[in-house]
Parts: structure tokens; C-alpha cells; sequence
């Protein structure tokens, strides 16, 4: 459980700080490549030593699947932050955030991956968070609202699909083929991939590095190793199993970034935002039902 909490902290902490991007105009795209040498230095110096690159080789079908990640990760990061600035931070959060459905469905149904059995009471849960999130991320529309191009408004469903596609190949992965010694090196792989596609791309733009950039990114990718770091950690606990993992990360995301926006940037939550809130706690205990149950 205290991965489950630690992941969800991580997460909330990216949200914050992509807050901060915009606050302080900070390049974004920059400051996402920094972000990914960050990550890679933090992944290095938390495991310890540079002996697991022994363990990177092509052969293994983990790394192959990280380095494909690495370019979806980066092209999905952006794309947030571009849906974020042409549609809102709604729109994004819905749509990236709804992408759960995606590796729940495929847990279920394509790779059979159950921690537990599951009863009519997780099934409802799983419901009760889908929407939970729905409604906790509907805010009123922008009265400054001005036409986009039909491009943009299809941003959404990218970074619904390729959010789905990054959490479904976690958790197979994790399924498949990750050990207690390749947990913690699958998130550096994926990071260095990501990092070595913005470099490239970086020079080939030829943009004058901005100072802002490299210290907004360095603490970004702290967290965001930990993030996913956490995310794979808790497919461990709970024996790969995303139906349960996704939707529970999800809501606790939900609840808490409401929280820290109320208190932080003075955000005001409808009648239906707080609905949402309080299925999205609902949706935790109807999750969790059996080890609620066995408290008592």
C-alpha cells in the first residue's frame, strides 16, 4: 500500500510543478529533455552503483520494450503540455487520466492478471473510479475560448491513447518479464531513451538552453523517476495487477491534486467536482472491499 501512496505523491508533485512551468515561462519542451537526465542521474545514484548496465542488453526483450517507451514517453509528455496550453489543463487531466481504462480492460481481458478474485463490489469500484475522475476534472468553459484547428482538438485522443499505451506496456512488462533486480533499472532505460530523442531533437532546433529550463527539469525528474519507479513497485505488491493498481492511482491523483489546488492556487470545486471526490473515495473502498471487510 505505501507504494500505491508514494506513487500517487509523486504523481501530484508532477502536476504542481508543470503549475510552476507555466507560472514562471518556463520552455516546456526543454525543461521535459533536462527533465529526463535528471531522471537517469537520480535512477543511478538510488540503485547505487553503474552495475546494472551488465544487465542491459538486446537480447532481453525488457530493455527493447523500455527504448520504445522512451520515445512514446517523450512525445506523450509534450503533447500534455501542449493539449495543457491550447485546451486547458481540463481537457488534458480528463484525457490522460481517463486513459486508465485502457490497461484495466487489457488486464483483465487479454492477460488474466488477477491479485485476487474479484467480486460484483471491486467491479462496481473500477465504475465508480472512471467516473469519479470524469467528474471531478469538469470545470466550466474558458469564456475565453478562441477556434483551434482540427489537430488540436484530436490532441485529447492522442494523449488518451498513448497514456493507455505507455500504462498497458508498464504492466506487461512488469507481468512478463521484470525482476527485483530489473525493477529499478527498467525506469533508467526508458528515461535514457527519452533523453537521448530530446537531445537530438534540441540540436537540431539549435534553441539557446535557458537556465530556468535545467533547474525546472532537475527537480522534475527526481520525481519523475520515483514516479514511475513506484508505479512498477506497485504492480509488485499487487501481482501485476492493473485493474486494480490504475484505477486506485488514479482516484488518489484526483483527490489530492483537488486538495492541493483548493489550498495552493485557490481553485473552486463545483457541486459536481465534489460528487466526483467523494465517488472517487467510494470507488477506493468498494476496490479495496475485501481487505476493508477484513478490518472488521
Amino acid at each position: 500500500m505505501q507504494y500505491l501512496l508514494l506513487c500517487v505523491l509523486m504523481n501530484v508533485a508532477i502536476f504542481l510543478i508543470f503549475r510552476a512551468f507555466s507560472h514562471y515561462n518556463i520552455p516546456t519542451f526543454q525543461a521535459i529533455v533536462f527533465n529526463y537526465l535528471a531522471c537517469v542521474l537520480t535512477g543511478t545514484l538510488f540503485l547505487g552503483n553503474v552495475q546494472f548496465v551488465s544487465s542491459i542488453t538486446f537480447d532481453q526483450p525488457w530493455v527493447l520494450i523500455a527504448l520504445g517507451l522512451g520515445a512514446i514517453f517523450i512525445g506523450t509528455f509534450y503533447l500534455m503540455a501542449l493539449t495543457t496550453q491550447k485546451l486547458g489543463v481540463t481537457v488534458s487531466s480528463i484525457a490522460s487520466k481517463m486513459s486508465l481504462v485502457i490497461p484495466v480492460v487489457i488486464s483483465l481481458f487479454v492477460l488474466n492478471i488477477a491479485s485476487r478474485e474479484l467480486i460484483v463490489f471491486n467491479y462496481i469500484g473500477i465504475g465508480l473510479a472512471i467516473t469519479a475522475i470524469l467528474l471531478s476534472s469538469i470545470k466550466k468553459k474558458s469564456e475565453n475560448a478562441q477556434k483551434i484547428s482540427l489537430f488540436v482538438l484530436f490532441m485529447p485522443a492522442l494523449v488518451f491513447i498513448f497514456g493507455g499505451v505507455i500504462d498497458t506496456s508498464i504492466n506487461f512488462t512488469s507481468h512478463k518479464y521484470l525482476t527485483a533486480e530489473t525493477e529499478g533499472v527498467f525506469p533508467i532505460v526508458i528515461f535514457f531513451s527519452a533523453l537521448c530523442i530530446g537531445t537530438v531533437t534540441l540540436l537540431i532546433k539549435r534553441e539557446k538552453i535557458n537556465r530556468r529550463s535545467v533547474i525546472a527539469g532537475s527537480v522534475l525528474g527526481v520525481i519523475n523517476y520515483f514516479s514511475i519507479y513506484f508505479i512498477v513497485k506497485s504492480l509488485g505488491a499487487f501481482g501485476n495487477d492493473g485493474a486494480i493498481v490504475y484505477p486506485v492511482i488514479n482516484v488518489g491523483i484526483i483527490l489530492l491534486s483537488s486538495i492541493s489546488s483548493v489550498i495552493l492556487f485557490k481553485e473552486k470545486l463545483s457541486n459536481i467536482n465534489k460528487l466526483g471526490l467523494v465517488m472517487a473515495v467510494a470507488a477506493v473502498v468498494l476496490i479495496f472491499y475485501q481487505e476493508v471487510v477484513a478490518q472488521f
